[in-house]
């Protein structure tokens, strides 16, 4: 499944490792931190204080996310094909990484923000 998500972007790559090797573990990952993250966002800090409630808590935490998710892929991409520098097939898998990663949390907020006390309308 990830593999072809991340190729309907980047195209298939001649090298085989990235199909059996990074794109499946890449894309679990990256899906798990943004259900984790918010969970966190809405089970957790959005029932303790009326404080992380506001759009602002959420792009800067939409941000970590992608930012989580380019890093991530890129540093798994450059130790799983040994790599000394990024290429730009790495830099393109790691930026696709992290709008997949800001889809996913997105995807995530709608769905839990209902079961959040303080959090409800956030970010809609």
């Amino acid at each position: 499944m990830f593999t072809s998500l991340y190729e309907l972007w980047l195209g298939q790559n001649n090298d085989p490792i990235y199909a059996d090797e990074i794109f499946t573990p890449v894309g679990m990952l990256t899906l798990l931190f943004a259900l984790v993250v918010a969970a966190v966002f809405y089970l957790l800090l959005g029932r303790w204080k009326p404080v992380f409630d506001n759009t602002t808590h959420w792009i800067i935490t939409l941000v970590v996310v992608a930012i989580f998710g380019f890093v991530y892929a890129l540093n798994y991409a450059k130790d799983r094909t040994g790599a000394e520098d990024a290429d730009s097939y790495m830099q393109g898998f790691g930026g696709i990484n992290a709008l997949y990663a800001v889809i996913f949390f997105t995807i995530f907020s709608a769905l839990l923000k209902r079961f959040s006390i303080f959090a409800k309308r956030t970010p809609f």
